[in-house]
């Protein structure tokens, strides 16, 4: 992957990358009616596509994608940028995964599936203040 470039802007963007249609289009609506700019992705290959030409401030990642996983485009975002710059929220509804993500400070949060998407909208609150002081 090339060199990822982020930009600061007074729209705050927010990247949802959820496999699950239903899922994806549920949190991006809620998104949206917060007032946030939101792009989605399908699958972890797609997410580093728009994470490049996005340049969101905050990526909400489920961990279990098709063609890469959450963690595996995690990694590549911290390989190209330091660990501060992208507030990163692990969603999944598996056990497993979650305790690693919960584990690994590389994640700014993480939320079990099924969950409230008020939760959601707090965490991507708190995520972006975070963005903000760094």
């Amino acid at each position: 992957m090339k060199s990822l470039s982020f930009r600061k802007g007074s729209a705050s963007k927010v990247l949802i990358v959820e496999d699950d249609e239903a899922s994806r289009t549920m949190y991006a609506a809620v998104l949206r009616m917060e007032g946030y700019v939101v792009r989605t992705a399908a699958d972890g290959v797609s997410a580093l596509r728009v994470i490049e030409a996005f340049s969101p401030d905050v990526v909400i990642l489920d961990l279990r994608l098709p063609m890469a996983s959450g963690f595996e485009v995690l990694h590549e975002l911290r390989t190209a940028l330091p660990a501060t710059s992208v507030p990163v929220i692990a969603v999944s509804g598996h056990e497993h995964g979650l305790s690693l993500a919960k584990r690994n400070p590389d994640f700014f949060a993480a939320l079990q599936k099924p969950f409230d998407p008020n939760d959601l909208v707090g965490l991507t609150r708190r995520a972006l203040r975070r963005r903000q002081m760094d």
